[in-house]
């Protein structure tokens, strides 16, 4: 280690800790005791983020691009209320959850996922989830060929706006606790703890410089957002990309700030004393055709084009305009996902090639 290595800066609001890796499992299996405990874990030649019932077969090795956990928030099916001859039963989640394994990205979305639900008038079911879950995040230390959210300050690591996150310093975690709950948390189990030493923070140091060192991808929306405003971007260009589109909405059920929804109304045990109606919302998307029809059948966005447009406009001017931030944490699930090639990155880097000299 070299000596007067230079620290990250630390505000007085973070709690800080350092937790052996050979302690995890046992901190995980302590937590589970009071909370639904979610992580990443190998199925099936995949990753998926689930609730666990054994601790050993959590992926601390899995890649950056993980399902989203805004699923444990916003779920892709969420029956709310059912109506029946007893009256109206509310059915919003109030179970109390430990979310683990989560990257900052995700972190940053979910906390601009809390200003879209709970400014203003707040959504009751997003509400209950939010205030009942807490997430455990790991910084990156080896982000995805097709992460850039170094660019968007959303990772790979984040200065404020979680609750615990973790530091793979490689035999230890170094454990900063964001909010009050998270230090209560942490306080049940302090005896398996011990305050960070200067080492432990040099080896921090070591480790964030290196995760953004290894970004491959540096993505400026901001100038993508000029560009637009500038009115530099000319229907053809967005004619070409929704050529591109098959409308498979991948990119939107991907994505973990696309927040579209329905809502349906279904009967069951149809009878004259005994019919139930079940009040059920899900995940929609704004790149289909049908998400806007009217009555009467009209398609106020028919075209392919108009979808497109709405979809890149509401990431990179209406979210910025509307919560103060992109519509986009940099994750790069829709580059995974499009088979088209015309995911965030490659379209704003396209943007810039066109237009950035005009």
């Amino acid at each position: 280690m070299k000596k007067n290595m230079p620290v990250p800066i630390k505000t007085e609001a973070v709690k800080e800790w350092v937790l052996d890796k050979n302690h995890l499992s046992y901190w995980l299996r302590q937590l589970r005791k009071d909370f639904e405990l979610v992580a990443p874990l190998r199925e099936r030649n995949d990753i998926v983020l689930k609730r666990i019932d054994r601790i050993h077969e959590i992926a601390l090795d899995c890649p950056a691009s993980i399902p989203s956990p805004k699923e444990f928030l916003f779920p892709q099916f969420e029956p709310m209320l059912t109506k029946g001859t007893d009256g109206i039963s509310d059915l919003r989640d109030g179970s109390k959850r430990v979310i683990f394994g989560v990257r900052s990205c995700d972190v940053s979305a979910v906390n601009l996922l809390d200003k879209f639900y709970l400014s203003g008038i707040a959504d009751p079911y997003y509400e209950s989830r939010r205030k009942n879950t807490l997430f455990i995040s790991l910084v990156c230390n080896v982000p995805d060929g097709t992460c850039f959210c170094a660019g968007l300050g959303t990772g790979p690591y984040l200065k404020t706006g979680y609750d615990i996150q973790l530091y793979d310093l490689g035999d230890r975690y170094l454990l900063q606790a964001g909010s009050k709950d998270a230090e209560r948390l942490v306080g049940r189990h302090r005896f398996l703890m011990r305050k960070p030493s200067k080492t432990d923070h040099e080896d921090q140091y070591e480790a964030q410089a290196s995760s953004k060192a290894m970004f491959a991808e540096r993505i400026s929306l901001e100038g993508a957002r000029q560009m637009i405003t500038d009115g530099k971007v000319a229907d053809d260009f967005w004619q070409d990309v929704a050529e591109r589109c098959f409308e498979c909405g991948g990119c939107v059920y991907e994505c973990p700030l696309c927040t579209c929804f329905s809502v349906i109304d279904r009967k069951y045990n149809a009878g004259p004393a005994d019919e139930q109606v079940e009040r059920s919302r899900l995940w929609d998307a704004c790149m289909f055709k049908g998400f806007t029809g009217m009555a009467g059948g009209a398609l106020p966005a028919e075209k392919r084009i108009l979808r497109t447009k709405r979809w890149f406009y509401h990431k990179l001017i209406y979210y910025p305009e509307t919560l103060g931030a992109f519509g986009c944490t940099g994750c790069g699930r829709c580059t995974i996902t499009c088979p088209g090639k015309i995911d965030m990155a490659s379209v704003v880097h396209r943007m810039g090639n066109e237009y950035s000299k005009g």
